[in-house]
């Protein structure tokens, strides 16, 4: 099989702004690469939404399916992008659509969905870049503190900071919706460990999925900010729990799988209480995949090289897809 990866890359536009970090990186798109191929497959990468636009519109495409992790800029419908590109020309392409990726790029309406399925969620409000302080202020006045601010339709802890007064919240929440030109989510912050749930496959009874969390977590006050992310310095790790809470996180992720159309595979974020409670914060169909990546440590756990669980990834796609994995 041919397989085309999609992807981009910060230099590949010309927006300068050090807003955006949710990218690929060369050395993850050459580990993907290199793993493709050593399952037999040919690679194609294409590095640019031109060159998409190109293979589209070709009468002879160079490739059989496209593995997309492409971002986009500028836009709450940014992640859609490339699907919407591959679906109105049919071409066949792993994970999840247009529709799916901008639905769960949106926090807030991901947080409605979830509460809709009894699923709980942190208290929130959503702050408006036409709100004066004053307004501001009466949105979020009953979210308890600490509070996390976070731009709505970014990921990868892009612009994501912590507050411990309403007075602070404010200040950083009339800062943020001017820098970001978009609504902010305040968010109660949920003391805990932090953990992220890697899941593959479309049929609930032939779901794989995990656990996650990193290791360089000592307190319940911690979390996983742009510093430790561009840093790079942790490690993801299994995270055992008790089977109960087992249970109420896979009921989650599965049942949110479904409700935003989630289609191959998809990354969870939760938050679990100092009590045992697991909050769903967020969703993301369009994670990364590399070697150490909460994807891989689920694999490895069982007895499967990253390829391996790749390969996963591909058969579930090509069986939803009806194609030939050769």
């Amino acid at each position: 099989m041919k397989i085309g990866i999609a992807y981009d890359t910060k230099e590949m536009y010309d927006d300068k702004d050090d807003l955006y970090y949710d990218f690929a990186d060369e050395v993850s798109i050459s580990q993907l690469d290199a793993a493709f191929r050593s399952l037999g497959h040919e690679t194609v990468r294409i590095k640019s939404f031109v060159e998409l636009l190109e293979i589209c519109k070709g009468k002879e495409r160079p490739c059989d399916l496209v593995y997309n992790t492409m971002e986009g800029i500028s836009s709450r419908n940014r992640e859609g992008f490339a699907p919407s590109l591959l679906e109105m020309y049919r071409v066949p392409f792993m994970g999840t659509d247009a529709f799916g990726l901008s639905l769960t790029l949106n926090k807030y309406m991901t947080k409605i969905v979830a509460q809709y399925y009894g699923i709980a969620t942190p208290i929130s409000a959503l702050v408006m870049p036409s709100d004066s302080p004053e307004i501001v202020y009466e949105r979020i006045k009953k979210v308890p503190l600490p509070h996390i601010l976070k731009p709505n339709y970014e990921g990868n802890s892009s612009g994501i900071v912590r507050c411990i007064s309403l007075e602070e919240s404010v200040e950083k929440l009339c800062r943020l919706t001017k820098q970001y030109h978009s609504e902010i989510l305040c968010e109660e912050f949920i003391f805990g460990k932090e953990i992220t749930i890697p899941l593959i496959g479309n049929d609930p009874d032939k779901t794989m999925w995990a656990i996650t969390t990193v290791d360089v977590q000592k307190n319940d006050s911690f979390w996983l900010d742009k510093n430790w992310k561009t840093i790079g310095d942790y490690h993801n790790i299994i995270y055992d729990v008790p089977d109960k809470v087992n249970e109420e996180i896979g009921y989650a992720a599965l049942t949110l799988f479904r409700a935003f159309g989630c289609r191959d595979f998809c990354r969870f974020d939760f938050r679990l209480s100092a009590n045992g409670s697991p909050y769903f914060i967020e969703a993301n169909p369009l994670p990364a995949l590399f070697e150490g990546g909460s994807f891989d440590i689920m694999g490895r756990a069982n007895g499967l090289e990253f390829s391996e669980t790749l390969k996963i990834i591909i058969d579930t796609a090509s069986e939803r897809l009806a194609i030939p994995n050769t």
